[in-house]
This record gives C-alpha cells, structure tokens and sequence, in this order.
C-alpha cells in the first residue's frame, strides 16, 4: 500500500502506523519520506495477505490521506548481505530493471536491500539474479526454493507469542555527518540508469547507509539515499551524467539513527512506537526505511542526541549505544 497525506508533522503516525498498531497489524515492509520542497509525505508499506485489506481500510479511513494506492499479490526480495556497498546495491537493481520487472518499493537495513515486486515476477527475479551473483549457500535457484521454510511451516514452529510491554532492542547505532539526496526519477525505465549510477559511485569506495525507493505522483519513483559527507559535485556529475534531466536535491548534515532486532519481523507496533518518540521529542522525521530486522530513520543532525536520548528511554537496549564514525 502506498499512502499520501500532507506533511506537517504527526501525519505518519497518525493517518497509518498507529490505526494498524491498534488492531494489531504486523509490517513486514515500510518506507517514508517527508518530500522537500512538497508538501507531502508519503508511506509505502506491506502487510501479510490476509491483513491486507484490512490495512487499506484503516489507511483510507484514517486521517487526512490525499491518496491510497493497494497493490495486491506483491512480494518481498531480500538480497543480503551486502555491507551498504554501492556495486552489490546497484547491481541488484540493475539485474531486476534488467528484467522488466515492475519495482513497487526499495528498502535498505544494515544488512540487506529488499525490493517489493509483483508476486508473479518473483521467479524471473530469482533467475535473473542467480546470473549476476554468486551464492554460497545455494548453485541453483532449484536449490534456493528447496531451502525455503513454507508459510505454514514456519508458523507451526511459533510455540508462544510474547508482546514485550517495553521493546527489546540489540543496540541503537547512529551515524552522524550524512547528506541526504532526493530524486524523483520520470518512470521505472530509469532504473537501469539509476542503478549504473550508484555502480559508479561505488567505484569511489562509498557506502550507502540508507536507501529507499517508492512510488510518487504522475508514475515517477520517489529515491532518497544518503552518503557520507564528501564532495557534493562530484556526486552531482555522476548522478547527472546517467539520470539527465532529473534534479538531484540535497540536505546536509543530516544524521541516520538504526536501531537492530530482534524482534521486528514478528511483533506489531515497534514502527509506531519509534515515530511516535520522535514526534513528541520534536524530531522531525526525513525519511524511514523498516525491513528485515532493523529500523533506520533519517533525521536532521542537530536534533541528533535528543534522539538518541529519547529513544534510548523508549526502547530497552542489549548493547550499548554504537555511534559510528
């Protein structure tokens, strides 16, 4: 579901996490960004099939929505780990435009990059991917889909369900010094020069700490990212160089606050709980991306420690704080 609404702030956690919070609806997959200089925000998300159309009730019914779009049979691609590397991130968008394949959303962890697809190019993915990289752990897609745990299995497995009155957290990273780029790319056809892009800004040795893509108006794909602060024209030149013609807008500094497991994927509310702190410690909110096990928000570096100090007191901590250089 792709959901839009003005955005001063308390519109996120208002208009959707908080009504699927309430009725105990699980996101397998979110992404947000506070557009600039648009007024707007806007929410990609999944849920488990069987929840979906309750979430696209509670998005239309909820709050001041401009739009809800409700892409059913959708599923989520995982390709880890990657270690925030350009290459392997551009790569697996690469190999994915490569296909054809409708992209509905890109998510990025510490650890991972998810892509929401149509159900129904998920095995066109899988074979396209295979041809690209390398898995260790599986030589053919034959052996990756024999590997895979069926739903119902999985869920015989689940012996007890326990909601944790405060959120267990591994540790809250945060990384300071990062500019944050927008673009809106003219369709999905821009992909596959999107994705040469980031492959030449890898050839610099960068990492990618923070990567989403979503559906924006008039069919343009919404893509914001962030890098560590070091030479803007540069990053210009390339980006320009392949995507010409699309404005490349940018924020700086700005700070990434990631907070890791262990209990993300199967619990509902943790989403809610971190927009929500943040909004009543007047934190504003520039972007967010939840898949896989971690939650990574993207916020203004001068409201850096208050974050951190308010999530720290939300949100029990195994670890201590990790800030990262």
């Amino acid at each position: 579901m792709v959901s839009s609404f003005p955005s001063p702030p308390n519109r996120l956690g208002a208009n959707v996490l908080g009504p699927l919070a309430h009725n105990q609806i699980n996101l397998t997959f979110l992404t947000y960004v506070a557009r600039s200089p648009e007024p707007e925000g806007i929410a990609a998300f999944c849920t488990a099939g069987a929840t979906g159309d309750a979430g696209y009730t509670l998005a239309k019914t909820h709050g001041s929505a401009n739009e809800v779009q409700f892409h059913k049979d959708t599923c989520i691609l995982t390709l880890f780990p990657h270690d925030k590397r350009l290459e392997i991130i551009g790569n697996f968008i690469y190999s994915l435009s490569r296909a054809k394949i409708l992209l509905y959303g890109l998510a990025s962890s510490s650890a991972a990059i998810s892509a929401v697809l149509p159900g129904k190019a998920k095995h066109r993915a899988v074979q396209i991917l295979f041809q690209r990289f390398a898995f260790s752990g599986y030589a053919t897609p034959r052996d990756f889909y024999a590997a895979q745990i069926l739903p119902e299995q999985a869920l015989r497995e689940v012996v007890a369900v326990y909601q944790e009155k405060v959120i267990k957290v591994y540790c809250i990273v945060d990384q300071p010094d990062l500019e944050l780029w927008e673009l809106a790319l003219p369709s999905a056809t821009a992909l596959e020069d999107l994705a040469l892009s980031l492959i030449a800004l890898g050839d610099r040795d960068s990492k990618l700490p923070f990567l989403i893509a979503l559906p924006g108006p008039e069919g343009r794909l919404l893509l914001t990212f962030t890098l560590v602060k070091h030479g803007a024209p540069e990053v210009e030149n390339i980006l320009h160089s392949h995507l010409p013609g699309v404005t490349a807008r940018r924020q700086a500094p700005v700070a990434a606050i990631f907070l890791h497991g262990p209990h993300f994927g199967d619990r509902y509310g943790i989403a809610d709980t971190l927009v929500k702190t943040l909004e009543k410690a007047q934190v504003q909110l520039l972007a967010l991306s939840c898949t896989v096990s971690s939650i990574s928000a993207i916020i203004r570096q001068g409201d850096l420690a208050r974050a951190v100090q308010v999530l720290g007191e939300t949100f029990e901590a195994q670890y201590e704080y990790i800030s990262k250089p």
